[in-house]
């Protein structure tokens, strides 16, 4: 992947929002792969996957999403409402020429791609989801981070009550650093005792905690020093706020709103399913996910589900395994294209 952006094209969406993404043309008979990254990371998430895959002659759509990179960076949280994200997704394939595409999410990537499920199955030849399971129409006035407490026994979306207090952005941006560390933590250790996600991001007031007093650790082994200052001035660049968006859209009810236009039929996915599972991942557990297909995914011959060790990051820190369980199940799937 060219991190230096000379490989990114543009294209202004229905909703008037211009969007960079990374674009190579598949192969003859190859598939055409589109990623969908998370926060906080933009398309540079997925580096390892593209330098894998492209090679072998698989088409690549990478975008940054709605708020980072290239892409706009507005502020208005309804502007990141699922179906508009979609839709946003729908008009890059169809600058493209690209029909059908097979979608690969992680993270609130994840968002992108159910609702791609959701809104526009016919432009899927399958989905590939990373720690975080399908995500259903979310039900209206329903708090799911208390339900997933509740569920859990723990409070594992409690940061992002902070991610949500006005200013908080600015915080972040002020101590960017701090923010880093414990967005991509040290593994608890010998060295290091600490469960930093579980004892700072899933206690209500951790978080705020940690990057008011701009605590900060030395880097993860699977983040080089150019990564990180790659994906620091990306994001200071176009600040913060934008991307702290998605989760002001799910916590205002906006989302759930949203949602409302989806049928019922709609949740039930038909589609061919990879679900990778992070072993250790505090936040996205896999029995979430195992949970979530077991209800949605009809018939279950059409789910696969796989699980790698590691955190919420395994994409990089186990990458050559993540790969191996893509490229292995996209050729299983025999597609035509």
């Amino acid at each position: 992947m060219d991190t230096t952006r000379t490989g990114f094209k543009t294209t202004k969406t229905q909703r008037g929002f211009t969007y960079a993404y990374y674009f190579t043309a598949s192969s003859p008979s190859k598939p055409t792969l589109l990623f969908a990254h998370g926060f906080p990371s933009p398309a540079y998430l997925w580096r390892k996957q593209i330098a894998f895959l492209e090679p072998l002659g698989f088409g690549i759509i990478a975008p940054d999403l709605l708020g980072y990179g290239g892409t706009d960076k507005p502020t208005d949280s309804k502007a990141y409402v699922g179906s508009g994200m979609a839709q946003d997704v729908v008009d890059i394939l169809d600058a493209e020429g690209i029909e059908k595409v097979i979608a690969i999410g992680h993270d609130w990537g994840v968002q992108v791609v159910s609702r791609l499920i959701t809104y526009h199955p016919n432009r899927l030849l399958a989905v590939a989801l990373l720690a975080v399971g399908f995500l259903p129409p979310a039900p209206v006035g329903v708090d799911f981070t208390a339900a997933i407490k509740e569920r859990l026994g723990y409070d594992a979306y409690a940061y992002q009550r902070y991610f949500v207090e006005p200013g908080a952005h600015l915080t972040i941006e002020k101590n960017f650093d701090s923010f880093f560390s414990l967005l991509f933590p040290l593994p608890k250790s010998a060295t290091q005792p600490e469960d930093i996600w579980l004892e700072n991001m899933c206690v209500d007031g951790k978080t705020k905690a940690w990057i008011e007093g701009n605590r900060t650790t030395e880097l993860v082994a699977y983040i080089s020093p150019e990564d990180k200052e790659y994906i620091k001035k990306i994001l200071l660049d176009g600040g913060m706020e934008a991307p702290l968006a998605w989760y002001k859209v799910f916590l205002s009810g906006e989302s759930a709103a949203d949602d409302t236009k989806i049928p019922e039929s709609a949740a039930i996915i038909s589609t061919p399913l990879l679900f990778i599972a992070f072993t250790d991942d505090t936040i996205c557990l896999p029995e979430l996910g195992y949970e979530t297909h077991a209800a949605c995914v009809q018939p279950q011959s059409n789910l696969t589900t796989k699980a790698v060790e590691g955190d919420h990051w395994a994409l990089l820190s186990n990458a050559e395994e993540v790969n191996e369980v893509l490229v292995e199940w996209i050729e299983g799937l025999k597609v035509s294209v």
